[in-house]
């Protein structure tokens, strides 16, 4: 260790989540941070892009800070090439498939971690999973190829949730985090790490699993009060009463009361993945029914702007801005992406266009501006563009 911090880590997984890990733990002090990652072209991006704004995460926190860590560096397909080190941040994706969450990806880092982990290492992950899977899935695989036990006197495992927001300014190291280890020597030995390294406000937790759990209340919390104000939307809509007028009256109590605002559907790879995950570990119906009207709320949506476009006579209909958050690059379970496909489905004749300029790959055309004057309809998620007239426009946000 070098102060605080070690003078090497590695982090598994270098995309939105661990790239952030790896930028803030170069910024605490750490001299090299390893990255492994399974996808040569995020290796390359890593190791060779100099301007910030071509990496593939395009968070503040990476944006402001990547010419002071760039040298700190190094990402690689190649588990071995960190196999000298002591401390493992794990910040790997479990993707929403259909209708189950896969967990291949934990699975398989605890596998190539086994071949290289020592004794008395520290593996932390950040994986969002359901209670006991960072030990059933990550722990178990690491100490079968490993050899090694789990906790004091063998392989140290704990869990600290991520908790990182797209397009926030509730930057990676701003927020608090929990830590929970399969042992208080695990639990110990991560606070050192996020708290005494990285910096950051740490609230120890005496059970891996409560640290497991309070990431999957968080979204669910959220995606709950999300789909009930969405279903709420439907019902008083029928009624003509605007959900959002009944919103801003009931937030004007100063307490016992907190706002969320209907929408084309909560997306991401958190929210319905998360609420999924605590469904099938706690069997509760109030999640599963919360999660079916998110899933239904697009259609819903596609049938609204079916009935304005109709109402405008409008046949050509571009939708600007396609990240399932508004004004972000990321498209993981959008909601406006599953919109498109209803409104498709509901009329077939429609002329359908995309576009957004964080998302160039998914654009329809070079241009805003020639997107503006083939549509009929702009639908826009974020802000608007300049040059589109209040006429032409309908605003997701408050649809």
């Amino acid at each position: 260790m070098t102060g605080k911090c070690p003078k090497e880590m590695a982090v598994i997984g270098g995309g939105f989540v661990g790239l952030q890990t790896a930028v803030l733990a170069a910024l605490s002090g750490v001299r090299q941070v390893i990255i492994v990652d399974i996808d040569p072209r995020v290796v390359d991006k890593i190791n060779n892009t100099k301007d910030p704004a071509e990496l593939h995460v395009k968070e503040k926190l990476i944006q402001e800070n990547w010419s002071k860590v760039k040298d700190k560096m190094k990402a690689t397909t190649d588990y071995k090439d960190a196999s000298h080190v002591d401390v493992y941040m794990v910040s790997v994706q479990t993707p929403l498939l259909g209708d189950h969450v896969d967990y291949t990806p934990l699975l398989k880092v605890g596998e190539s971690l086994g071949r290289i982990v020592d004794k008395g290492n520290l593996v932390i992950s950040e994986t969002t999973i359901y209670p006991g899977g960072t030990v059933s899935l990550l722990g178990r695989r690491i100490s079968e190829t490993s050899g090694l036990s789990l906790g004091s006197g063998g392989i140290l495992l704990a869990h600290s949730p991520e908790r990182v927001n797209p397009g926030s300014e509730w930057t990676a190291e701003k927020i608090p985090r929990v830590v929970g280890g399969i042992d208080i020597a695990s639990r110990d030995a991560a606070v050192q790490i996020i708290r005494d390294c990285f910096g950051l406000t740490v609230f120890p937790v005496d059970d891996i699993r409560v640290a497991e759990a309070s990431k999957l209340l968080e979204n669910t919390f959220r995606l709950v009060n999300i789909s009930l104000v969405n279903e709420l939307q439907r019902r008083l809509d029928r009624k003509g009463i605007n959900i959002r007028k009944v919103i801003e009256a009931a937030s004007t109590k100063p307490f016992g009361y907190m706002p969320f605002w209907p929408g084309p559907g909560a997306g991401g790879s958190c929210l319905p993945k998360d609420a999924r995950m605590l469904e099938e570990f706690t069997g509760s119906l109030l999640l599963r029914i919360a999660r079916e009207i998110n899933e239904s709320q697009p259609l819903y949506y596609a049938a609204r702007i079916l009935r304005e476009a109709r109402k405008r006579n409008a046949r050509r209909v571009l939708f600007y801005g396609l990240g399932y958050k508004p004004d972000t690059p990321y498209l993981v379970e959008s909601p406006i992406l599953h919109l498109i496909e209803e409104l498709s489905i509901l009329d077939p004749t429609l002329e359908i266009a995309k576009q957004d300029p964080l998302i160039p790959q998914m654009s329809d055309f070079d241009n805003i501006k020639d997107a503006i004057e083939w549509a009929d309809l702009v639908l826009v998620w974020g802000k608007p563009p300049e040059g589109l007239t209040p006429e032409k426009m309908i605003d997701l946000r408050v649809f």
